[in-house]
């Protein structure tokens, strides 16, 4: 029971923040959202919204990861998978309008000037580059190419789910899928030449 009231204030944290974004959202809010007691939230972070905003960036991140993992192991062939993964994030944002569990972009940038939280989201962008950089590379993709074109992969899907939130336009994901796609094509066809 212990651990489920502190998952809830994390994860009700990790929602918000990603929804109207870390300064909008204040402790109250948080509180009264995950009806937990004031008294649970400096038990478990004894050092205020910093802690709790740092907590909520490992969660999101976590489920970023997951859904990612889970998706680009689903098929062998990394077009279709990255093309599954851009659906289902385009279906999230299509449904629910925002950025929750999709992507951390909101937090990262209205955390760029505290060090530590940056850090947080720097982390979470590195282990999502990794994981794109692993599936290229499990396919054939030579080592060093593999790495530039999964951090390419990283900074399109987040700049595309940004636009795509932003815009109201969900649709623009599986643009940017069919240009990735295309481009690990070409990777592979590049090397074979």
């Amino acid at each position: 029971m212990t651990e489920s009231v502190r998952e809830k204030l994390i994860a009700t944290a990790a929602s918000l923040f990603q929804k109207q974004g870390v300064r909008a959202t204040g402790l109250a809010e948080i509180l009264r959202v995950s009806q937990t007691p004031k008294g649970s939230l400096y038990y478990y972070f004894p050092h205020g919204k910093d802690e709790l905003t740092k907590a909520a960036i490992a969660y999101a991140g976590a489920q970023s990861e997951n859904r990612v993992k889970r998706t680009l192991a689903s098929d062998a062939d990394p077009t279709k998978a990255f093309t599954h993964l851009f659906q289902e994030m385009a279906d999230d944002i299509a449904s629910s309008g925002h950025l929750n569990h999709v992507s951390i972009s909101l937090i990262a940038l209205e955390t760029i000037d505290e060090p530590e939280l940056q850090s947080a989201c720097a982390q979470v962008y590195s282990r999502l580059e990794i994981l794109y950089t692993s599936k290229l590379i499990e396919i054939g993709i030579k080592d060093d190419v593999a790495r530039d074109l999964g951090q390419f992969i990283q900074a399109t899907t987040e700049g595309t789910v940004t636009i795509a939130a932003t815009k109201q336009q969900p649709k623009l994901l599986l643009k940017t899928a069919k240009q990735v796609t295309t481009l690990i094509r070409l990777t592979l066809a590049n090397q074979k030449a």
